[in-house]
């Protein structure tokens, strides 16, 4: 009779299975979910308490904003920014891929007032809504539908004519500017204003403008850039001998206005010069395009009739700053001759000039070195053009949107 072997016991359990179930280290499950997509953190936040009241902390927030924008790999799309008042859709934030093809989209609901959006950072959309002397002013975060809205003016006498919006890396905060101006009795513009906002204080404060001459203007509807740290606005001077003009800076890290002079080298030839239209950002740099002419001077027939036969009012120039704050760092990069009157959306981070053309305000990009156009064919004409990158920016206080 043959003996039988008795049966081996059963392996033990991988260790793994029998530590618990959160084993995981807390600094190592933040860093994970830090490293996530904006959707995917907040279903995460369903899982615990815990894990909602870390994912909701401004530092988790801001570290998931850092490691978004260091992997980020949206730099080349372009976010078309347009306010639509006679549809049933009234605005949107459109995002398209480098060949602007449609990859998103988000309607702002009815629970904000329908605005004019100026400017987008980190996530953040800043959007006015501009009624006699006041401007109803609104951040808003479309990835995780919170918006806030920002306390009344400090200066209820003046009416605001510009605004703009950008990120403080030196604090980690977040800055509305807003320029206004006051009348006369004899209905005059007398004196400007200038008020910044701050997200960590939730408030306004003054700020002093310095200005050489205060028969000033800001070139209509433009939309404030920020490059370098600073915002823009192309600004209007008018003097005795006529037209100048020249670039408003705001330094966002000390709070300090400044002005940029244009170059030299956009008077071509004595006594014509070229009008400014657009400030932009191409390629990370300040930059300015300008079309058409006007005389300022008694000029030389001969050289006028010259110039013109290879030039028109659709005449464009692009010009670039190549070491911020240095004037003699203006150059001129490009020249482009439209056969129709043009309006400009700006540049994609790719240096690719969105221009809307007229009649039927068409949306065309235009490869500036080869100068291939491409009709983008929207369906409307959009209102800026900006980068956009979904962030939890406002997560950890901020008003619920349901509509």
């Amino acid at each position: 009779m043959s003996q039988t072997s008795e049966p081996l016991p059963p392996p033990p359990p991988p260790q793994i299975l029998l530590q618990k179930k959160d084993y995981l280290p807390d600094d190592i499950v933040l860093n994970i979910l830090a490293n996530l997509p904006v959707k995917s953190v907040l279903r995460f936040r369903c899982v615990s308490k815990t894990w909602d009241s870390s994912i909701t902390t401004p530092d988790f927030i801001s570290t998931h904003l850092d490691l978004n924008l260091n992997n980020n790999n949206n730099n080349n799309l372009a976010y078309l920014i347009s306010i639509r008042s006679n549809t049933t859709i009234r605005s949107f934030i459109g995002g398209y891929d480098h060949t602007f093809n449609r990859i998103s989209e988000y309607p702002i609901p009815s629970g904000l007032p329908l605005s004019r959006a100026y400017s987008a950072c980190n996530g953040l959309v800043c959007l006015t809504q501009y009624e006699s002397f006041f401007a109803d002013i609104h951040l808003w975060n479309p990835s995780i539908r919170k918006f806030k809205r920002l306390p009344d003016s400090s200066l209820p006498q003046y009416y605001c004519i510009s605004t703009g919006f950008a990120y403080d890396s030196k604090t980690n905060d977040y800055k509305v500017v807003k320029i206004s101006q006051k009348r006369s009795p004899d209905n005059h513009w007398v004196e400007h204003g200038a008020e910044v906002y701050t997200l960590s204080s939730n408030s306004w404060r003054r700020v002093e403008m310095s200005l050489t001459n205060n028969t000033v203007g800001l070139i209509k509807n433009q939309t404030s850039i920020f490059v370098s740290g600073a915002l823009h606005w192309l600004r209007r001077v008018i003097e005795a001998q006529g037209i100048r003009y020249m670039i408003w800076s705001f330094d966002v890290n000390n709070d300090k206005f400044g002005e940029i002079a244009l170059p030299d080298g956009q008077l071509l030839p004595q006594g014509l010069i070229a009008i400014p239209r657009c400030l932009m950002v191409f390629k990370g740099k300040l930059a300015f395009i300008t079309r058409g002419f006007y005389r300022i001077n008694d000029i030389n027939e001969d050289e006028y009739r010259d110039f013109m036969r290879s030039h028109s009012l659709n005449s464009c120039f692009i010009w670039r700053m190549g070491e911020y704050g240095v004037h003699e760092s203006w150059s001129k990069l490009f020249f482009v001759q439209f056969d129709k009157a043009v309006d400009f959306l700006g540049c994609t981070s790719r240096g690719e000039l969105l221009v809307k053309r007229y009649p039927g305000k068409a949306v065309v990009s235009l490869d500036l070195e080869t100068l291939h156009e491409k009709d983008l064919r929207f369906g409307h004409v959009p209102q800026i053009l900006t980068t956009f990158m979904e962030s939890l920016v406002l997560l950890d206080g901020a008003t619920d949107l349901s509509g």
